[in-house]
């Protein structure tokens, strides 16, 4: 694991591990609770993520359909203002819509926001051309373990970002290219997708 540096990069993404309430203990098998550790929203907004960004720079936040709205907020409590979305397509091995749990609607998709810092001027170079990519792409992937994010989502903005300081926060991988920081970040290392 790497030291994260204040200011510094153009590119964040970022997984909170974002508390989860289930309706019964059937639920409990599949929630993030099984999984890793999570965070209550306080704690989350308390990381200031958004200080991680160089003048210019976007973040790339994964969210949660039921918690959207409060993940939102998070994202403007670190100073970062939400300027587009997006969706991941989780896909499974054979190629088919992988269907995942809800509480009125079974989602086949995990929402993402961008954001941008909020008093920024203009966003740094080749990253404008990253909000306007993913702002018309629909990041189709394989689902794989436990918020493990898709490979797809991060070849996508190193095509729109080459050269560009990414950092991938809560990483569960390591990967050339990006600062990873979290609990697992060599979890899958060496592991093929």
């Amino acid at each position: 694991m790497i030291d994260l540096q204040p200011f510094a990069y153009d590119v964040v993404m970022i997984d909170p591990p974002w508390p989860w309430e289930t309706y019964s203990a059937a639920g409990q098998a599949k929630s993030p609770e099984a999984q890793y550790d999570t965070m209550s929203f306080d704690d989350i907004e308390a990381l200031r993520a958004g200080d991680l960004l160089a003048t210019g720079g976007v973040m790339m936040m994964w969210c949660t359909w039921p918690l959207f709205d409060r993940q939102a907020a998070v994202m403007r409590a670190w100073g970062v203002k939400p300027v587009t979305g997006g969706a991941w397509a989780k896909r499974t091995a054979s190629g088919k819509l992988r269907w995942g749990t809800g509480y009125v609607l079974r989602s086949v998709c995990e929402p993402f926001l961008i954001g941008a810092l909020k008093d920024s001027g203009a966003r740094g170079p080749g990253v404008s051309n990253l909000i306007g990519t993913i702002d018309e792409a629909l990041v189709d992937g394989v689902a794989r373990e436990h918020s493990r994010k898709p490979d797809e989502a991060y070849a996508l903005i190193e095509a729109v970002a080459p050269g560009l300081r990414r950092a991938d926060i809560f990483a569960r991988q390591r990967r050339p290219g990006w600062d990873g920081w979290g609990n697992e970040a060599s979890k899958f290392d060496g592991v093929a997708p």
